[in-house]
C-alpha cells in the first residue's frame, strides 16, 4: 500500500513537472498603423519572420501566368517555396503568422482533408485592395489555419482562420494593430485546442508598448526599429535569437510604407542568417521602373537571400 501510494506521488510529481515545461515558442510578430500617426499618411506595416533553423527567408520579385506581380517574401525551406507575406504592384500588402493555438499536425491535417491554400500568392495575385480581399468570401472560406494583417494606402484588416471557421475584420482609421500567434478574434473551440502561447502574449503586449511610446506622426524607419527589440530573452522578444540551437529565432523582416494617393510604396526586406552569422538588408521603390524589371510571367528573380 506504501509502495503504491508512493508511486502514484510520484507519477503526480512528473505530470505536474511536464506540465510546467515551457510549451514550444510560436513564429512571427506584426504589427500595422495607419492615419494621423503615420508620418506622410497611409499605412505602416512590419513582419518578423520567426522560425526553426532550416526555413530561411528569401525575396524575390514574382510574376505569376495571371494576376498582379508580386514583391514577394518566401519561406524557402524544403519543398517549394511558400509566399509568407508580399507587396504586389497595386499596393496591396499581406502578412501572416501561424496559428498557434492549433498543434501542427491538425493544422496539416485540415489544410489537406480540406484542400485549403495559403492566403497570401491568391491575395496578391487577385486584389488591389482591403475591400476586395473582405468581400471575396470564397477565398476566405477555403484558407488555411492562419493569422494575417491585410493592408492598402487607406486601410488595414485583420483575418483568423481555423480551417474551419474564419472572420475578417477591418480596423478602424488610426488604430495600431498588431498580431502574434494567438486569436483575437475567432473564439471557437476549433480555433482556441491549445491555451495562448505565454511568449505569444509577451511579443503582443510588448510591440503594442513599444508602439506606444514611440514618437508620433512615426515613419518606415521608426517602426523598422522596434524590429530590433530584446527586451524579452531569447525566445520571446520581438527579435528572437533563440535559446537552444532548434528553437525558433527571428529568420526574416518584411517592412512597409504604402502612402496615400497613389505613391510608390516603400519596402526595407531583411534576410538573417539563422545561425547569427549573416544579415542582408535592402531598401526598394516599388515604383513602375521597379515593377519594369519583373521577369516573364510564371517566373521569379531573386532581389536577396
Amino acid at each position: 500500500m506504501v509502495q503504491a501510494s508512493r508511486f502514484l506521488v510520484a507519477a503526480c510529481l512528473l505530470l505536474l513537472a511536464v506540465l510546467a515545461l515551457p510549451r514550444a515558442a510560436r513564429a512571427c510578430t506584426l504589427w500595422a498603423a495607419n492615419g494621423a500617426d503615420v508620418a506622410g499618411g497611409g499605412v505602416l506595416l512590419v513582419k518578423n519572420r520567426d522560425y526553426p533553423p532550416g526555413h530561411p527567408t528569401s525575396f524575390a520579385l514574382v510574376t505569376p501566368k495571371h494576376g498582379y506581380k508580386v514583391m514577394a517574401m518566401l519561406s524557402t525551406g524544403t519543398g517549394q517555396p511558400s509566399m509568407v507575406g508580399g507587396v504586389n504592384e497595386k499596393g496591396l500588402a499581406v502578412i501572416t503568422a501561424a496559428v498557434g493555438s492549433i498543434p501542427r499536425a491538425e493544422r496539416k491535417r485540415r489544410t489537406q482533408e480540406g484542400g485549403l491554400v495559403y492566403p497570401v500568392r491568391p491575395m496578391l495575385e487577385r486584389f488591389a485592395t482591403v475591400r476586395e480581399v473582405a468581400a471575396a468570401k470564397d477565398l476566405l472560406a477555403g484558407v488555411r489555419p492562419i493569422f494575417a494583417i491585410v493592408a492598402d494606402a487607406h486601410e488595414v484588416a485583420v483575418l483568423e482562420s481555423s480551417g474551419k471557421a474564419w472572420k475578417i475584420e477591418i480596423m478602424p482609421r488610426e488604430a495600431f494593430t498588431a498580431h502574434t500567434n494567438h486569436p483575437l478574434l475567432v473564439d471557437t473551440p476549433d480555433m482556441r485546442q491549445e491555451p495562448d502561447a505565454p511568449g505569444s502574449v509577451v511579443r503582443l503586449n510588448r510591440i503594442r508598448e513599444l508602439w506606444a511610446s514611440l514618437k508620433k506622426p512615426a515613419d518606415l524607419a521608426a517602426v523598422t526599429a522596434l524590429a530590433q527589440d530584446q527586451a524579452d530573452g531569447p525566445d520571446r522578444s520581438i527579435l528572437r535569437t533563440g535559446s537552444a540551437p532548434d528553437k525558433a529565432r527571428t529568420v526574416g523582416l518584411l517592412a512597409t510604407w504604402l502612402p496615400p494617393d497613389g505613391g510608390a510604396p516603400r519596402v526595407v526586406i531583411r534576410v538573417i542568417d539563422p545561425l547569427g552569422a549573416r544579415q542582408a538588408e535592402a531598401a526598394l521603390a516599388l515604383d513602375a521602373a521597379f515593377w519594369r524589371t519583373a521577369p516573364p510571367p510564371g517566373q521569379s528573380r531573386i532581389l536577396l537571400q
